[in-house]
This record gives structure tokens, sequence and C-alpha cells, in this order.
């Protein structure tokens, strides 16, 4: 076993605790406002265990989450199991890269809340994430 699967797996079991619940992190207000103000669908980028993604689909928000990390997910889709069925219906994820995802389909708000770009080590990472959002987001 891979220590960056490892590293994942420790990550998933402890991220809820850690951020979810911290009341200094004032970015969830914002990106639920800028879903609700764009109608959606949103599509979120490295959505982790749902700290954004769930929230939005409560407001009545369509919103498709894509992060590379299978333990994450599963604790997202533990927490969809707990949601009212017209939360779950509007929630959707998906395992992919950021940097490679495609899913065939236009979002006309894409959002990469707090920091996943700082997993971008390189600068060819870092655009190939960046052009992930471009393509997915129609021309208006």
């Amino acid at each position: 076993m891979s220590t960056a699967i490892d590293n994942r797996r420790v990550s998933a079991k402890y991220y809820d605790e850690a951020y979810a619940t911290k009341e200094d992190i004032e970015d969830l207000a914002f990106y639920v406002d800028i879903a609700k103000a764009d109608g959606g669908p949103v599509l979120e980028l490295a959505c982790g265990t749902g700290r954004v993604l769930l929230p939005i689909a409560r407001q009545g928000i369509e919103i498709h989450g894509v992060d590379n990390s299978p333990a994450m997910l599963n604790v997202l889709r533990k927490h969809l199991q707990t949601e009212l069925e017209e939360v779950r219906k509007r929630a959707s994820v998906s395992g992919g890269d950021m940097r490679t995802f495609r899913l065939g389909r236009k979002y006309p708000l894409v959002t990469m809340p707090f920091r996943p770009m700082q997993h971008m080590h390189t600068l060819e990472d870092q655009v190939a994430a960046l052009k992930t959002a471009a393509r997915i987001r129609p021309t208006r």
C-alpha cells in the first residue's frame, strides 16, 4: 500500500472534524451564495467529503462533485445516505482527477473550494486543472 493512499484514507477519516465544523473557515456562505445566484447546475472539482457540495444541494441546486480520493468520496456517499431524498437527487459524485476529468456536460458554474490547487505541484498540473474548469464551463 502506497503512502499516498494511506494519507488519503487518514485525511478522509478526519477531514470533517478538522474542517467542516470549524467556524473560522468562512468560504461556505460564499459558495452557497454564488450557487444560488447562478441557479446551477454546479460542478465542484475536488469535492472531498461534501463540505460545500451538501449545503448547495440542500438549497435546491443540482450539483455534481468530482474527487480523485475514493476514501473522501466514500465519506461523502455516507453523508448523502443520511440526507433527504430530494437532496440526494440533486447531488451526484464521480471519481476523477481534476486535471483530466471530462464528463461530456457543460456547467454554468464550476468551483474548486478551499485549497485543491495546493495539490497541483507543478505549473503543468495547475494549468491542466484550470483547463478542465474552462472546458466544462459554457461560454455565455
